[in-house]
């Protein structure tokens, strides 16, 4: 809880120095929260992903942004939590208020007390419903070598989608 409460009192900090443009999100995985999963995760199931996003270098229709993100899901046995840094690249228009970005991040997972490396590539769908508004869809590659370590499983990369929304301050 106590790392939950740094990277949220990092993420505030972030945006009350950062520049304009400072975007943040909120998503749900979609599979989990609609049907569950074969593992004994019903419907309903909580797995957030939230970003504070900073845009570091502007081109005409596009720009480079750096990221921190962090992942918590309650799941049956052991609670997932992922801290992350990253980068992406964004197109603010491919077709009228359709923008889309591609990223990679680099953190931690947390599983009970084990901590496990990772990386992550994901690209993002948005549509801009006003100028701060904007509803956004994840699809998210990432490697878990925590499953392969405390469940034995032989499948150590994971694809989740995730739907919600992005604010800009």
């Amino acid at each position: 809880m106590k790392k939950i409460l740094f990277a949220f009192t990092f993420m505030i900090a972030v945006c009350s120095f950062g520049q304009n443009n400072v975007e943040i999100s909120i998503q749900q995985d979609a599979r989990l929260f609609l049907v569950g999963d074969q593992k004994g995760n019903d419907p309903l199931t909580i797995n957030f992903l939230s970003k504070i996003e900073v845009p570091v270098y502007s081109l005409k229709k596009s720009y480079f942004s750096t990221y921190i993100s962090v992942e918590y899901a309650d799941l049956v046995g052991k609670n997932f939590k992922r801290y992350a840094l990253g980068a992406g690249y964004v197109v603010k228009s491919i077709y009228r208020k359709i923008g889309a970005g591609a990223y990679v991040d680099f953190g931690k997972i947390y599983r009970d007390k084990e901590g496990f490396s990772s990386i992550s590539l994901s690209g993002e769908l948005n549509y801009k419903i006003n100028n701060r508004w904007k509803l956004i869809c994840t699809q998210q590659l990432t490697h878990r070598k925590d499953l392969k370590v405390l469940y034995n499983s032989k499948n150590e990369y994971i694809i989740s989608g995730f739907i919600g929304f992005k604010y800009s301050l």
